[in-house]
């Protein structure tokens, strides 16, 4: 009786600490999943005629691990005779290896539709180095691009010894995905021959209200993580190429209006109207 008790207690210990999530493990399981990157035109059209030409130059770097991280950020085990507990935290940062696209394609792919939406220019991508000496340049450099979250991991393991050997054990397991936290830092540089007419670097920092959600499975978890991660990028991405669409269509809008021998629609219209009032008045 005595040694059923040692062993059962022995199997207890050994299934308790055997069943605690490694960071290892939980890194090559949220490895596998892949999520997409997304972009909403919401912003007004621009309707009025479009002039000018801007040539968004190649991206060449996403500033983003290439890998998705996991790292046990802390433990705490409460070991008692019946009833175990176990808390675990595991820090997670998104790489690029969890998307469908890279980083740079989405942002390039981003400004091209918002531009060509809402702005009063058209912008062309100019990967293959096709645009003349004279025309418009942007230059878009990722400073920091960073999307992090965490996953919590609560453990009960029950243990009934019933003597002879034979014993129940209870395992249950409850996962909590942390809300996310985007950090996203672009520079600009619009520049029209050797000019630089804008230099800007543009941050953002979102995290949503709503908490990342629950699940016993620990796939379904890594895959919620992984989606909230992709989700509040793709956010914080559309606030900052929003944000840039706006100052380059106020700029390229004044530039226009303040260009020499330019007319504006209303200007033609007086043109227009006058040599019929002069006619008009010849008659009179």
């Amino acid at each position: 009786m005595k040694h059923s008790r040692i062993i059962s207690v022995l199997t207890l210990v050994i299934i308790f600490f055997t069943s605690c999530r490694t960071g290892k493990s939980m890194q090559s399981e949220i490895r596998a999943i892949r999520s997409d990157l997304y972009y909403e035109l919401t912003t007004p059209e621009y309707l009025e005629e479009i002039i000018d030409t801007i040539y968004l130059n190649f991206i060449d770097y996403s500033n983003i691990d290439y890998y998705t991280t996991v790292k046990r950020a802390g433990t705490i085990i409460v070991p008692l005779f019946i009833f175990n507990y176990s808390w675990e935290k595991f820090n997670v940062t998104l790489g690029e290896s969890s998307l469908t696209q890279t980083y740079r394609e989405f942002l390039t792919e981003a400004l091209l539709a918002e531009s060509n939406s809402s702005a009063c220019f058209n912008l062309r991508d100019n990967a293959a180095n096709t645009a003349p000496d004279s025309a418009y340049m942007l230059n878009v450099k990722i400073l920091h691009n960073r999307t992090s979250s965490a996953i919590e991991l609560n453990n009960a393991l029950i243990f009934m010894c019933l003597g002879d050997y034979s014993s129940f054990i209870f395992n249950f397991e409850n996962y909590t995905v942390m809300p996310t936290v985007t950090n996203l830092r672009i520079n600009v540089r619009l520049t029209k021959g050797k000019d630089c007419l804008l230099e800007k670097s543009y941050f953002v920092h979102h995290k949503p209200d709503y908490a990342g959600g629950k699940s016993k499975d620990s796939f379904f978890a890594n895959e919620i993580c992984i989606n909230r991660m992709t989700e509040s990028l793709s956010v914080a991405t559309k606030k900052i190429v929003e944000h840039i669409t706006e100052e380059l269509h106020g700029l390229m809008l004044q530039n226009l209006i303040h260009r020499p021998f330019h007319k504006s629609p209303l200007t033609n219209l007086l043109e227009i109207i006058a040599p019929e009032k002069k006619r008009k008045m010849a008659y009179i």
